[in-house]
């Protein structure tokens, strides 16, 4: 009965020892990156006037069948914005200057604003 105090103390330490390490251990929190894509991806935002004038190209554009643009919306969407955010880091964007309109290529290049993005399609070359 004499040990019982003992094991009791030593369980005891080697708990508390055992959980301070565990809870000190970097986590690490950063998302699975998301793969580079297929198709083109157009961030926008609703309401967005510059987002606008790529929509209106994008509806009259004669070779909008030929090519694939994934479209995600990113104000309403936590999850398009995470995306774009990726897409905009490895594009070397600071945070600061990301926004909307942004257009992410297949190959990983990224094109900001509405004249920009409508030009780089008026002369893709299908």
């Amino acid at each position: 009965m004499k040990k019982f105090p003992l094991i009791t103390g030593l369980v005891t330490l080697i708990i508390i020892v055992g959980g301070i390490f565990l809870l000190s251990r970097p986590q690490n929190n950063s998302p699975i990156p998301s793969p580079n894509p297929n198709a083109y991806e157009y961030f926008w935002g609703d309401g967005c006037p510059h987002c606008a004038k790529v929509e209106e190209f994008f509806s009259s554009w004669d070779k909008k069948d030929k090519v694939n643009i994934d479209k995600k919306e990113v104000w309403e969407n936590p999850a398009n914005a995470r995306i774009m955010a990726e897409r905009a880091k490895s594009c070397n964007i600071p945070a600061n200057e990301l926004g909307v309109p942004l257009l992410y290529t297949p190959d990983g290049k990224c094109l900001i604003g509405d004249t920009p993005i409508i030009d780089f399609f008026k002369n893709i070359p299908l």
